[in-house]
């Protein structure tokens, strides 16, 4: 749910300032001391004053501390969007000191004891041919996830990914981990379900030991058939994939970005499902726990030609 931001926080920077005054006031008047100079100030020059001062800034500063506890921030402060955070979904404990770049290669995590307690994943897709699986292998990666196929954003084609068999085949040769995800462009529940039941059928002969992945985000294109589409007609159709993904014994999960998850999806819907983070930034700012997290969609890896996204895995 979106919110006004500058009427909550006029209102509730408004109330603090005011307790604040009546505070400082009532100490004076019990100690008999000299008014400090900002109450003279705001009788004086009114409440315009307050907000440019050092204490109307700290009070703005803390009323933003509060909003993140509750709210996901989409936008620059001040001028942004708030969410409510959804209570049904778990929230993730990182800390996120914890992240750190080892050697100058990978994004990895590791606890207070300094264990490492994630994996280097890859996804890739046909857009990355020519793929050396076993020199990936040896370079540090442990999980790739292949794209199985994807919907046209303007037809509503299920479409194959030229690459997925010789992709599946050769990283589970190099004895990989290996999960698969599907682009959704799916308008309802039942088109998410007919997307899970292609995936299914694609991957029936091959061994997963990662999840079954429904990739939903913004299409930049007017013709894009899910432009106008309803948060609640976009949840029904995950819901509908991963529904069926998890009937037929697999892990289901959703990859988006962080804004799309806030703006986008009906989260109190989608809590039993695992997530997994797109976000590119030193560290993830994401209040719900998450499986994995893409931090860069430019990633070099000795192996592949050309960029790759690499996540931190925690599965």
């Amino acid at each position: 749910m979106k919110y006004d931001v500058r009427k909550v926080a006029v209102l509730f920077a408004s109330a603090v300032i005011l307790i604040m005054i009546g505070v400082l006031i009532g100490i004076n008047i019990n100690k008999n001391k000299a008014q400090p100079a900002f109450i003279s100030n705001f009788r004086e020059k009114g409440s315009w004053y307050i907000q440019q001062n050092e204490i109307s800034d700290m009070v703005v500063d803390n009323y933003w501390k509060f909003v993140k506890t509750s709210y996901i921030i989409v936008g620059d402060i001040p001028d942004c969007e708030i969410y409510k955070i959804a209570n049904e979904v778990p929230r993730n404990d990182y800390n996120l000191e914890g992240f750190y770049i080892d050697n100058g290669d990978y994004m990895y995590y590791h606890d207070e004891k300094g264990a490492r307690k994630s994996i280097v994943a890859i996804d890739i897709s046909a857009f990355q041919e020519n793929i050396d699986f076993e020199q990936v292998k040896e370079n540090g990666v442990d999980m790739v996830i292949i794209r199985v196929g994807y919907r046209g954003y303007g037809s509503g084609k299920i479409v194959d990914d030229d690459m997925f068999e010789s992709h599946i085949e050769e990283a589970t040769n190099a004895k990989l981990r290996v999960g698969v995800y599907f682009y959704s462009q799916a308008l309802n529940y039942d088109e998410g379900v007919e997307e899970a039941k292609y995936v299914l059928d694609k991957i029936k002969n091959y061994k997963l030991d990662g999840p079954v992945v429904i990739d939903t985000e913004m299409v930049f294109d007017d013709e894009a058939r899910t432009k106008d589409l309803t948060n609640d007609k976009r949840t029904d159709s995950i819901v509908g994939f991963c529904e069926t993904v998890k009937e037929k014994g697999y892990i289901p999960m959703i990859y988006s970005n962080r804004n799309w998850f806030a703006q986008s999806l009906d989260m109190t819907r989608l809590g039993e499902y695992k997530l997994w983070l797109a976000q590119y930034a030193s560290v993830p700012d994401f209040p719900y726990w998450y499986a994995g997290w893409q931090y860069t969609e430019e990633g070099y890896i000795y192996g592949i030609e050309g960029p790759v996204d690499i996540n931190v895995w925690f599965e």
